[in-house]
């Protein structure tokens, strides 16, 4: 095995190690077999992240840095002294506070999530940690009481969180007492019900955790008793040799490599069998938007509508355009259109649309969908073609050759004032009923 980027030795890439995934566990997860257990070390308690852990933030607060406590007794210990309970849960949200209050740090709490929430093939998370970042960086619906099992089979990402959640203070499990009530629920009630089905159909993958952790002690013992019934094989990924030994004495095969690179690993093999859009596709996608907004603000400045009725599908093609990108953007992290499959399907429905919208002479809505399946085509494409591939930033009825550019665009309209008879009667029409119409911007809402 060798180290990332050349043995680049910065804390970024120090631990992104090169390792050959079983193949086995790629097609797993590629097939959604596969659900991941994860603790804090790859979110707020990462060292990459501050400079001292919420163990010993709360140790140093009562004076027990050195009485080497486990993580539930030092809390226990917090929480004797006067409204220690009140006080533990003010500085967790402290922490987090500080943590989300910078961009960079909350980057790197994060990057795990964002990594998984590109892979749409991962469909279950279980998680001891108290944070939101599932829920707000991979899409992910929080199950945390019994009640909210109810709501299963309408989540289409789901993350278990069996120590509670920061938004409902009540749920933490933090305390020696905590965890005894936490193992006795996950035993007998609903919860530690799904986490058993959990585990009887779905290969498990640890990350984020030491085999030192109380968390991975209390959960591995619920696991691995599940694990040997049904004679299944976990696996954990950790960057460091020493731990990675421990837990194969364990039991689990270990993955010796930084539990985010590890998902781009898993990712770069799903991209060359053609199963899934690589990331950067988001970031090509990204400078299309922008210079779509850029020409799109504009646009009114270099014509009035009534000089030229045919802008009125231009903008509400460009509006389309924007629509799709946004999005995409937006909803990154969903995993939704990092599906080749799933994208080309929604082209072939708006093409559909498309069609019967034209078929009923509804030329505005023709243009915006037009718009709205080049932004498409272009996502699910622009990593494949060359650096040249981009989407006309003009539309007009009757066009055969591609309106890149403004000039392209007025120049069709010069030379062709009647190309599309039907729809440009339609556009003044339309100017005709607006009693100042070169006073207003044609916008398309985003719904057909």
């Amino acid at each position: 095995m060798e180290a990332h980027n050349n043995n680049c030795d910065c804390v970024n890439c120090k631990n992104k190690i090169d390792v050959q995934l079983p193949e086995e566990l790629v097609d797993e997860i590629l097939s959604g077999k596969v659900t991941f257990f994860t603790g804090a070390g790859i979110s707020t308690e990462s060292p990459m992240v501050l400079n001292i852990n919420f163990y010993q933030e709360v140790a140093r607060e009562i004076d027990a840095l050195d009485k080497n406590l486990s993580f539930p007794k030092l809390m226990q210990e917090f929480c004797k002294q006067a409204n220690g309970r009140m006080k533990l849960l003010q500085m967790i949200r402290s922490r987090f506070r500080t943590i989300d209050s910078f961009p960079e740090l909350q980057k790197r709490a994060t990057s795990f999530h964002k990594a998984i929430g590109t892979l749409f093939s991962i469909k279950n998370v279980v998680t001891t940690n108290w944070d939101t970042y599932f829920e707000d960086f991979a899409h992910a619906t929080p199950f945390v009481i019994d009640s909210d099992l109810a709501f299963w089979e309408v989540a289409e990402r789901r993350v278990l969180k069996i120590h509670g959640s920061i938004d409902n203070l009540s749920t933490l499990v933090a305390t020696e007492d905590d965890y005894s009530e936490c193992t006795k629920r996950l035993n007998e009630k609903l919860i530690g019900g799904m986490l058993k089905t959990i585990l009887a159909t779905q290969t498990v993958i640890f990350v984020g955790y030491s085999m030192r952790d109380s968390d991975f002690q209390e959960i591995y013992g619920l696991v691995k008793t599940q694990m040997d019934l049904l004679h299944r094989q976990a696996y954990v990924v950790t960057p460091f040799e020493d731990e990675a030994k421990r837990f194969e004495s364990a039991g689990l095969i270990p993955i010796v490599t930084d539990g985010t690179y590890f998902l781009e690993l898993v990712k770069k093999e799903a991209v060359m069998r053609d199963l899934l859009l690589p990331d950067i596709s988001y970031v090509l996608s990204s400078f299309m938007l922008n210079e779509f907004e850029n020409e799109h603000f504009e646009i009114n400045e270099k014509v009035s509508n009534t000089e030229c009725p045919e802008i009125i599908f231009a903008t509400c093609y460009q509006d389309g355009v924007i629509h799709a990108l946004q999005r995409i953007s937006k909803n990154q992290y969903s995993g939704e259109y990092s599906h080749p499959c799933r994208m080309a399907f929604l082209i072939e429905k708006y093409e559909e649309i498309k069609s019967e919208k034209r078929k009923a002479k509804n030329y505005i809505d023709v243009a915006y969908i037009e718009g709205y399946i080049r932004g498409l085509v272009y996502h699910l494409s622009n990593f494949f073609e060359d650096d040249e591939f981009e989407i006309p930033k003009y539309f007009a009825f009757g066009a055969k050759e591609e309106l890149y550019d403004f000039e392209d665009f007025t120049e069709f309209v010069k030379c062709n004032p009647q190309a599309n008879k039907a729809s440009l009667k339609q556009a003044n029409q339309y100017l005709n009923s607006l009693h100042d119409p070169d006073k207003i911007v044609v916008h398309h809402p985003p719904w057909i």
